[in-house]
């Protein structure tokens, strides 16, 4: 119970710099350059103080798990920032962080 309370609380405090990314920057990249921007975000997010205290014990799984949801990634970021007035300016981040949680370990 106290471990799924810290996830909570340490995840809602990641880092939005991490790699972040907003929608008018999302909307210009081309296929690769949104790979390497989800890229950019996991790597931001495991090397972040908070990110490592989910990861220590094997950043290398977590890795995985993240990699493994990028296409889902992608199409959440996509749906989302097709209307750039009705996206949070975090609205990116928060879908990150909700994969990042479902992969902890």
């Amino acid at each position: 119970m106290r471990r799924g309370i810290a996830i909570l609380v340490g995840v809602y405090f990641l880092p939005l710099a991490a790699g972040a990314v907003e929608c008018p920057e999302w909307r210009r990249f081309t296929a690769g350059q949104k790979s390497a921007a989800l890229d950019a975000m996991i790597e931001g997010h495991l090397n972040s103080n908070v990110g490592k205290k989910f990861t220590s014990e094997n950043p290398v799984l977590m890795r995985r798990c993240l990699r493994n949801f990028e296409q889902d990634l992608i199409d959440q970021f996509d749906g989302v920032c097709r209307d750039e007035r009705s996206a949070p300016k975090d609205a990116l981040d928060q879908i990150f962080d909700r994969y990042f949680l479902s992969c902890v370990q």
